[in-house]
């Protein structure tokens, strides 16, 4: 007889940002403790139908990422609270306690995995290693062999002896280790992305997630005996049940799924939440799943009849799932709504538990989900914007809708101002408004109208889908649809769509005005980044390119939407799905691709995945030579990754390769490339990656060897002579004047190197790069 499906029991509201662990035990009675970004851990106990928070632990710096209770000790007669934190920490709690009883120190980096067993705590970090400590804080080893951070651990197997115990290790160089004592005795390779969970079935055989959305069974000779598909995205967590034979999983796409290790091709329930991310995942003596999710809930959920929540709160929590608002640029992927099924579509049953399909009602677009147990369609959320009306291209400001809003960079080092704008306005009035908002000179108006009529196409009344279609002609393929954005502005906050009137070679002066005196021009103290991106474009290019690829190498539509989402800066999807997919797609389909990944490289949470794939610098490189645009992209991206703290030193050693590629680039080029229409901002990518490391070399002291300089220095007087956009000699030019301020040393190389010499042919050129490179001359007196 089959058990009923999984549904609602509870949900516990209580933490203030995403729950990141979750974790069952025995405190006196069976409990839940959850971690969470908000720098707090809670207990939960039963009471009723559900669980209320006994208990709040304070104390830690940073996020809690992983929780775990401990048994009875001397110390802790009672069991004890164990969290893992974002500052390398990990503190032991008395379940009664609101601060840290003890702390357990020696990780670097984030502890993002704890596992407890009689005597002992196994812990793993993003410092590329684990650790096992005595159950009185005391360690024991450390295991030292991953390539890149431990995000999983697990016992094998537990002895009373540490040295006889077997364990396990998963990391994000994709690798699965086990040891005992402090030496790897087996290694488990296969997963194409990173590992980041485990559990164990039995002493000879254990499962992983990665963020290859598989799931695999491993015996312990080494082998994958099953692999298991169904998630769309990263997967997360990974829990047993009593039995042995059933496991959950949680992941990225928004899904708890339930399975049998003997059943490797179906998905036996999918269960949809309304969070996008599902970060942990638990299971309870009776069966019942816990989740832990990106909205700051706790939930479990049950096969009982007795334990499942009354009809309201089932029926309040199917509306917050139907509820859920998915983006639809990145969800449809430049499919028109006019070409997906209608609701007749739901009749024909689904073909396997989790698979979804979206649905045209008139003019809205729905997302629906196949539930086995239940035999139906269920709905789990409405795709924003997809039927296609010009009010889906509507663009928000101070709540209200506008067929453009623009970025103006009035004045330097302030936040840009918002010209929000409808086609059906006046110009004029439109103008007339943005100057007393903004208290600006009436002197600004005939400039601020001629903008609007010039970028808005105003006359026309086309609407907001023809912004950028009607000057531009994609470089790429001849047609008018997708244009990566240049970014010359070396400010980077160039308007939304054309030309700031205020800002790019020299600043608007009113007639009348006095001008102003030009600030110094260097040191450069912020890194400079390419924003600027039509996101539904880069999906359309991508869908029509997926269709042209060998089927080998075709991806599913929600792997592509995967793969978008990791540009959203609002994203919680951590690294970048499929990405080594695309990156054996051919040269010419690559760039809309390479363009994702030089969006999501803007953001700290995927350059440490990015820096950390063994070999993928190298094979970004190797792929710059291809093509004009992807080498823009990559180099761009190249640029993003010297932002971030924990991809800079790996960026710093890495510099004679990357500076020899660039070299390459600009010295090397077939004929063919210089003559392409985006090889000026080929040159401009070049130069703002010499600027950021310029930039990050004044920055940091640590950075900023004599070795560093020279290198730097010796790159930059190659590529002078080479460079013809005035942009990228501007840029090149401010990176060197970065480089001398305030650092007598510099000077010194500089001159070794013949830069002056170099530097002294520009000083007679009109315009900005004329004006930098007197500044950089008098620096070199």
């Amino acid at each position: 007889m089959n058990k009923m499906p999984y549904k609602l029991r509870c949900s516990m509201p209580g933490h203030s940002k995403d729950v990141r662990s979750v974790t069952v035990g025995d405190l006196m009675e069976e409990c839940i403790v959850s971690g969470s970004r908000d720098k707090t851990a809670k207990l939960w106990l039963p009471e009723g139908l559900g669980f209320v928070c006994d208990q709040t632990y304070i104390g830690s710096e940073g996020y809690v990422s992983a929780v775990a209770v401990g048994g009875c000790s001397d110390n802790f007669p009672s069991g004890s609270v164990i969290t893992g934190c974002q500052d390398g920490k990990i503190r032991v709690y008395n379940p009664g306690a609101v601060n840290p009883t003890s702390t357990l120190t020696g990780h670097t980096d984030t502890v993002c995995a704890l596992v407890t067993r009689p005597g002992f705590l196994l812990s793993g970090s993003w410092d590329k290693t684990a650790r096992l400590w005595q159950s009185d804080g005391s360690p024991v080893v450390t295991l030292s062999g991953h390539s890149a951070a431990v995000w999983a651990v697990e016992f094998l197997q537990c002895s009373s002896s540490a040295s006889e115990s077997i364990l396990l290790t998963a990391s994000a160089d994709k690798t699965i280790k086990m040891w005992k004592g402090d030496s790897p005795f087996q290694s488990f390779k296969g997963h194409t992305d990173c590992v980041r969970a485990l559990a164990v079935c039995d002493s000879t055989r254990f499962l992983s997630a990665a963020n290859d959305a598989t799931v695999r069974l491993w015996v312990t000779s080494g082998d994958c005996i099953s692999t298991f598909y169904g998630h769309t995205n990263y997967i997360y967590g990974l829990s047993m049940m009593a039995d042995r034979n059933t496991f959950v999983s949680c992941g990225e796409d928004r899904s708890l799924r339930i399975w049998k290790l003997d059943v490797s091709d179906e998905c036996q329930q999918t269960v949809f939440l309304p969070a996008q991310s599902i970060w942990s995942v638990s299971v309870m003596k009776n069966g019942d799943i816990v989740t832990g999710s990106s909205d700051g809930l706790v939930r479990v959920f049950t096969q009982s009849s007795e334990r499942t929540a009354n009809p309201e709160v089932l029926q309040a929590f199917e509306e917050e799932l139907a509820a859920t608002s998915l983006n639809a640029q990145l969800e449809l992927g430049g499919i028109k709504a006019s070409d997906l099924p209608g609701p007749e579509s739901l009749f024909e049953p689904g073909t396997r538990e989790g698979q979804t399909k979206m649905v045209r009602h008139g003019e809205t677009v729905s997302c629906y989900s196949w539930s086995s147990s239940d035999g139906q369609w269920t709905k789990v959320g409405d795709v924003v914007g997809a039927a296609g009306q010009s009010d889906s291209t509507k663009n928000l400001y101070e709540g209200k809708e506008y067929d453009y809003v623009f970025s103006v960079d009035i004045d330097e080092g302030k936040p840009p101002l918002k010209l929000p704008y409808n086609t059906s306005e006046d110009p004029w009035l439109a103008a007339q408004k943005f100057i007393h908002k903004n208290d600006l000179s009436q002197y600004y108006l005939d400039t601020v109208a001629n903008f609007i009529i010039t970028n808005s196409k105003s006359g026309t009344s086309s609407g907001a889908s023809e912004k950028s279609s009607e000057t531009y002609v994609d470089p790429f393929t001849g047609g008018s649809r997708y244009v990566p954005s240049s970014g010359n502005a070396l400010s980077n906050s160039a308007m939304s769509q054309g030309e700031d009137p205020f800002t790019g070679s020299g600043r608007y002066i009113p007639p009348g005005q006095p001008k102003k005196p030009e600030p110094a021009l260097f040191p450069v103290k912020e890194f400079l980044r390419f924003d600027q991106a039509n996101i539904e474009a880069i999906s359309t290019k991508l869908k029509e390119f997926n269709g042209k690829v060998d089927p080998k190498l075709q991806l599913a539509d929600s792997d592509l939407l995967a793969f978008i989402r990791s540009a959203d800066p609002s994203s919680t999807v951590e690294g970048i799905p499929h990405l080594e997919t695309f990156l054996r797609w051919p040269s010419d389909k690559m760039f809309p691709a390479l363009d994702i990944l030089r969006l999501a490289s803007r953001h700290s949470r995927v350059d440490r995945m990015l820096i950390e794939k063994e070999g993928l610098l190298d094979v970004m490189l190797a792929i710059s030579r291809s093509t004009v645009p992807n080498c823009m992209m990559i180099l761009r991206t190249i640029a993003h990754l010297l932002i971030h703290n924990s991809s800079q030193q790996i960026l710093m050693d890495y510099r004679e390769t990357i500076f020899a590629a660039i070299l390459a680039v600009v010295t090397e080029s077939d004929p063919s490339f210089l003559k392409h229409s985006q090889w000026k901002h080929v040159e401009i990518s070049v130069s703002t990656v010499i600027l950021n490391y310029a930039v990050l070399i004044h920055l940091k002291p640590s950075f900023a060897t004599v070795e560093a300089k020279a290198s730097l220095m010796s790159a930059i007087g190659e590529i002078l002579s080479k460079l013809q956009e005035e942009e990228a000699l501007f840029r090149t030019l401010v990176a060197v004047g970065t480089l001398l301020s305030n650092a007598d040393d510099s000077v010194a190389i500089a001159h070794s190197l013949e830069l002056k010499s170099k530097i002294d042919y520009f000083q007679n050129i009109s315009g900005k790069v004329g004006e930098c490179s007197k500044q950089v001359l008098i620096l070199l007196k």
